[in-house]
């Protein structure tokens, strides 16, 4: 499951550009679009986690990769920015609870072995998005278009998710946060969810500033500014395969604190760097860094016996998001008044905080 979601994002991430030349889209449209998945994301995540609590994570998450599945080709059907905007929050909103309910399962079966298994799971969707975005990059080539690849993987997925949904556990049901509407994060998860915030910021900052910090702080090309986003990538996928192992050798919050270092070493190696080798190891390291942070935070936010693993996974999700969406623009505002290396300096600096305070997440 984690799989398909990572394959199905990949795939909608790979047709954004294509979208934008089929509806003529400009680039405050196009954003105005993003903003829509997000929001319908975020949407998903408020809503969905007491749904998980009350009706199992297996059935939510049956009912959510079956309606990611459906709604990717849906884009087809927009033949305006209007249209496009309603398909987004429907995406979005399928991809949200998606998210939350695979997560609510991983931490079920992670109970149930007694043993750290989310960094593995996350690994799995890393590779997925690789996966999606090498299909698209395959039937770009071959001549076809987004009538190819979203149908495409919707007839290849969905009865992919079919066969993954039979043996997935029926966790139990959790009475004391039926009565919760939306998953805001309670008092004992908000330095959690401050957590999660801070990680998807620096990760969101990954995701949408390497290249650019690359290609015109560095002055490279547009290929070798494509490779520090491979890199990153790559060595964040690595990272949360070898994470399980040590996690259950080394417990949560020391590799917290650990991967929490190693990213802001990571980020002070790519941005003193003056060659592109070292800016390159720079990214490595801090894919290594950050691989771990966010599936260790979703576990400790499933943890709690007294919230209810859907509930608390979905408010730690929903801060994280919230971190995601807002990070980004956080780096951009800043860039554009001291510079692009000091603004992405700072962004990491938060991580520290993790390190500082790291030791009270135990007691959550």
């Amino acid at each position: 499951m984690f799989f398909i979601n990572g394959t199905l994002i990949g795939c909608w991430a790979s047709a954004i550009p294509q979208i934008k030349q089929r509806l003529a889209l400009d680039d405050g449209d196009l954003g105005l679009a993003l903003l829509c998945f997000a929001f319908g994301s975020i949407l998903a995540m408020l809503f969905g986690g007491p749904k998980i609590d009350r009706f199992g994570s297996r059935l939510v998450l049956g009912f959510s990769a079956l309606g990611f599945c459906l709604s990717l080709p849906l884009v087809l059907l927009a033949g305006s920015l209007s249209e496009l905007l309603l398909v987004a929050v429907v995406i979005g909103f399928a991809n949200g609870l998606m998210d939350v309910s695979m997560n609510a399962q991983g931490v079920t079966v992670e109970r149930g072995l007694e043993r750290p298994i989310l960094s593995s799971l996350h690994a799995f969707f890393s590779i997925g998005g690789m996966t999606g975005a090498g299909a698209a990059a395959i039937v770009y080539a071959l001549g076809g278009g987004l009538q190819h690849l979203l149908p495409g993987a919707a007839v290849v997925l969905l009865p992919a998710a079919l066969i993954a949904l039979r043996p997935l556990l029926a966790d139990a049901r959790g009475a004391e946060s039926e009565a919760r509407l939306i998953a805001l994060p309670p008092r004992p998860l908000w330095l959690v969810a401050a957590f999660a915030f801070i990680a998807f910021v620096c990760e969101g900052a990954m995701f949408d500033w390497s290249a650019v910090y690359l290609r015109e702080v560095m002055n490279t090309g547009a290929s070798t500014a494509a490779l520090g986003f491979g890199v990153f990538s790559a060595a964040m996928a690595a990272g949360r395969l070898l994470g399980d192992r040590v996690v259950a050798r080394h417990g949560r919050v020391r590799v917290l604190r650990v991967s929490a270092v190693a990213a802001v070493l990571g980020y002070a190696l790519a941005l003193a760097a003056g060659a592109v080798p070292l800016a390159l190891a720079g990214y490595a390291l801090i894919g290594l860094g950050v691989a771990n942070i966010v599936p260790i935070l979703f576990s400790l936010g499933g943890s709690r016996r007294d919230i209810g693993h859907g509930s608390g996974i979905a408010a730690v999700a929903t801060a994280g998001y919230s971190g995601s969406l807002l990070g980004p623009a956080w780096v951009g505002f800043l860039a554009e008044a001291a510079g692009l290396r000091f603004s992405l300096a700072l962004t990491a600096l938060f991580l520290l905080l993790l390190v500082v305070f790291g030791a009270r997440a135990r007691n959550t």
